[in-house]
């Protein structure tokens, strides 16, 4: 079968046009359902026992009841619906413990997702690529990073600027073993401020979290350029374990660096779905046009009006390499309209991050890293 109209939805730089790809969006979506339907007997079973099928699907509505998959079936399972020999990448959900989600992918997938995350930073007009700017990643360099995907995103997110120099906070140490330094971060952050040029940050908030606290305790505080920017997401637990919230982050981002409430954005998602999900100026998770979302009672699965909480289904037709077109989230929100921002479409209001323990993984734990001696 032909992909024509998903890979034309992939091919729309606005991320947030929903009036030029509703239509488009629905096309992909009974697109993909068929191509997982012929390709994963897993899909397939799941519509049949369900009686779905593509024809079920005639309306914005209908998408949203596409049966899902929950998301813990891909650490029991490799769930695919081309041949291994198709797949080119696979990034896995945890560090040293639990059990390891994974998501696999062939070329055109990881293009498209690519594609939409690059659409959605340029969209929110973050992306300034002859701007000169150094970078601190707080997490994994690439010779420690192994199949993470959040350290595969966080390196991704800093490549929308003119790159003078990136520091990564997590390194190998004399052993080969991730270390990280809270005396090392200090220093680059205070280089880079004597240099005058933007910063942009991103990786698990724990890390960046020790470094500005220690900084804010020596009464360090910096003012660096109105162009920086901060993308926080994952690992919300701090070197003591303790639950942080993105506001108390972003307050003390705000206090020791300087940069702008507007300028520090947040990102939900997860390796099993890869939409990424970023927060406008207002701190709401925009819904792009490459997915849908809503919530749904856990107890009979019926969709939810907005405004209702429960867990979070995710639905995504980027995905050739595995059947994840309908995905059920561990995470509780609910779905909201009419942000004051302005931009078209919904966005989501998270209300129990279910995934804490699982960013706590994804980020060695934290708590382990920094208090490992």
């Amino acid at each position: 079968m032909t992909e024509e109209k998903t890979n034309k939805l992939f091919e729309h730089r606005d991320a947030f046009d929903y009036g030029g790809t509703s239509r488009l969006f629905l096309e992909s979506v009974r697109e993909m359902f068929t191509f997982h339907s012929e390709h994963s007997v897993i899909f397939n079973g799941i519509q049949k026992q369900y009686g779905f099928s593509v024809n079920d699907i005639n309306s914005e509505d209908d998408i949203l009841h596409i049966p899902a998959i929950f998301v813990t079936a891909f650490k029991e399972r490799k769930l695919l619906s081309l041949p291994e020999s198709d797949i080119v990448k696979t990034f896995t959900s945890s560090g040293t413990t639990g059990s390891k989600s994974q998501i696999n992918w062939d070329k055109t997938s990881m293009e498209r997702q690519g594609f939409m995350r690059t659409s959605i930073v340029e969209s929110y007009g973050l992306a300034d690529y002859n701007q000169l700017v150094n970078n601190l990643v707080f997490s994994y360099a690439p010779d420690v990073s192994g199949t993470r995907g959040a350290a595969y995103a966080h390196n991704a997110y800093a490549q929308f600027a003119k790159e003078n120099e990136t520091f990564f906070a997590i390194h190998a140490d004399k052993y080969g073993n991730p270390d990280f330094s809270v005396d090392e971060g200090i220093a680059k952050l205070e280089k880079f401020a004597a240099s005058g040029l933007p910063l942009r940050i991103t990786g698990f908030p724990a890390f960046g979290y020790m470094t500005l606290t220690e900084l804010d305790k020596r009464g360090v505080h910096f003012t660096f350029p109105k162009e920086s920017v901060l993308f926080s997401g994952g690992g919300w637990k701090n070197y003591t374990g303790k639950t942080i919230s993105q506001e108390e982050y972003a307050a003390l981002v705000n206090r020791v660096l300087g940069l702008t409430p507007d300028r520090i954005r947040d990102v939900y998602g997860m390796v099993e779905h890869g939409v990424p999900y970023m927060t406008c100026e207002h701190g709401h998770f925009h819904i792009p046009v490459y997915s849908r979302v809503c919530a749904v009672d856990p107890r009979t699965m019926e969709v939810l009006p907005d405004g209702e909480v429960g867990l979070l289904k995710l639905i995504t037709p980027y995905l050739r390499s595995t059947p994840a077109l309908s995905l059920l989230s561990t995470d509780l929100g609910c779905v909201m309209s009419d942000c004051p921002c302005g931009r078209e479409g919904k966005y989501i209001v998270l209300k129990g991050r279910g995934g804490v323990k699982k960013y706590a993984g994804c980020g060695i734990s934290a708590a382990q890293l920094l208090n490992r001696g």
